[in-house]
Formats: structure tokens, C-alpha cells, sequence
């Protein structure tokens, strides 16, 4: 069993690699993988401004007890 994992362990780097040169991605496959990359960094930088005003929202609610 642990010969079969290694010897695909193996041959994945390498069959990705012939699939890469001889089947290139069609320019529509490149378009559409370029569109899901913008729209995945505009759903993490939401969820970091999300982030950014939990923190802010947690600071201000621990600081403003203290100035009452």
C-alpha cells in the first residue's frame, strides 16, 4: 500500500507537468480562471474589513467602560 501512494505521489508532479505542455489551457479557461481569482481576493478582503471592524468594534466596547 505504501509503495502504490509513493509511486502516485510521484507520477501526479509529473503527469500535471505533460498535461500542462502538451494540453494548454484554452484562452475562455484562462479568462475564467482570472475571474474567479478576482472574485476570491474580493471575498477575502471583505471578510478582512469584517474582520478589521470586529476588532475595532471589540476595542472600543473594552476601552470606553474605562473612560466613563
Amino acid at each position: 500500500m505504501y509503495k502504490l501512494i509513493t509511486i502516485l505521489v510521484a507520477v501526479i508532479p509529473i503527469v500535471l507537468f505533460l498535461k500542462s505542455v502538451f494540453f494548454g489551457r484554452s484562452q475562455v479557461m484562462k479568462q475564467a480562471t482570472a475571474e474567479l481569482r478576482r472574485q476570491i481576493d474580493f471575498l477575502v478582503w471583505a471578510i478582512l474589513f469584517l474582520i478589521a471592524c470586529g476588532i475595532v468594534y471589540s476595542t472600543i466596547n473594552l476601552i470606553h467602560p474605562i473612560w466613563k
